[in-house]
């Protein structure tokens, strides 16, 4: 399939991609393996499915909050922190009670005290700072508590930096500079975050990052060989206590491949585009959620009949844990969110219809 480049103004009136749902889609199977109980091949590094979340979130949510201010001349925190709590929190309560119930029900003694000991921490989104002698129930939650902070703090550097020129752009800079000191694991996860974010600046201003313009001239091929180079680099780098030079290098080629998949067709694009991986792709928050639930279950069946292997397990969970993801999504997930669309409207009609003082 020829690829053809999509103009920016194409882009920017582009409200959804639905190749970033078939992203997540593969992101989701990929981090099924840092979780599961046997056996997998050498080449496979699960933990590095998060990263590609990071880079999407920084991307998607900046995108959004870019286009608001473009478009209205500012931004209703109001009704952007409502969009993320109903997006973001019942479902996630759910999914607490859901792991509350099964330990009831399991009568499993001992990770019925480390859930305990963790309530605190996951009720708060302060799960990164979880003690290890707190065992790892739900220990994936991690990265929510992550992304809850840079939703809380994002938003108003933003504001205050916008339209990233000049000044605020060495305030954009320093900030960079900053995550860059932090810990690995933080470093890598902001850093990701921050490479999505300001992929999306450049996006949204492309007269004034003009190097954005020859994004859709790297051919696929390379992209897809960055991806994997930087991938396969990563994996088999040592990871704690050292800078995570590798991980942002593969968050940035990611951010690459997001813009390609954004500014013009092709054949990646279209593989992604596949209506089964953008249906997960939809329901990936619900699926990254239960998947840790649904590897365990799975796997205590299987090993009832025989000896299983990753990819039975990997492959039953997929599907196990999709029609667990769907009934979340239709009966938790997608209601709260068209409640938190609705409120954001009306708090953004008050609050643009009231009287402003222009500086």
């Amino acid at each position: 399939m020829a690829v053809s480049e999509v103009d920016f103004s194409r882009f920017e009136r582009t409200k959804y991609f639905p190749s970033l749902d078939g992203l997540r889609a593969l992101c989701v199977l990929l981090v099924m393996f840092n979780h599961i109980q046997v056996a997998i091949p050498p080449w496979i590094f699960g933990w590095m499915g998060v990263d590609v979340f990071f880079v999407l979130s920084g991307f998607l949510i900046t995108t959004l909050l870019l286009r608001e201010k473009e478009r209205t001349g500012r931004v209703s925190l109001k009704g952007f922190y409502t969009r993320r709590f109903f997006r973001i929190i019942p479902i996630y309560l759910f999914t607490i009670l859901l792991y509350a119930v099964v330990l009831r029900v399991t009568h499993d003694h001992a990770k019925t005290a480390q859930f305990k000991a963790a309530l605190p921490w996951l009720l708060t989104f302060m799960q990164e700072y979880r003690p290890a002698a707190d065992g790892t129930v739900m220990g994936h939650a991690w990265t929510l508590g992550i992304e809850e902070k840079f939703y809380a703090l994002w938003p108003l550097l933003v504001l205050a930096l916008f339209p990233f020129r000049g000044r605020a752009l060495i305030g954009l800079g320093l900030t960079i500079a900053v995550v860059l000191t932090f810990p690995h694991d933080s470093c890598r996860s902001y850093g990701g975050l921050l490479i999505g974010a300001v992929l999306a600046i450049a996006l949204s201003n492309s007269a004034h990052w003009t190097f954005v313009r020859k994004l859709p001239a790297i051919p696929n091929a390379v992209l897809l060989l960055l991806v994997l180079g930087t991938y396969t680099l990563s994996g088999h780098s040592p990871q704690a206590g050292r800078f995570p030079l590798f991980v942002l290098l593969f968050s940035g080629s990611i951010a690459l491949l997001i813009a390609s998949l954004v500014l013009r067709t092709g054949r990646t694009r279209t593989v992604l585009e596949n209506p089964v991986l953008v249906y997960i792709g939809k329901r990936s928050y619900a699926l990254y959620l239960i998947h840790v639930l649904a590897l365990n279950a799975v796997t205590k069946v299987l090993q009832r009949f025989m000896t299983p292997n990753w990819v039975e397990v990997v492959g039953i969970t997929y599907v196990v844990g999709i029609l667990g993801a769907e009934l979340m999504h239709a009966l938790i997930e997608r209601p709260c969110i068209a409640v938190g669309r609705r409120l954001s409207k009306q708090y953004a009609a008050k609050e643009f219809s009231s009287p402003q003082i222009s500086a």
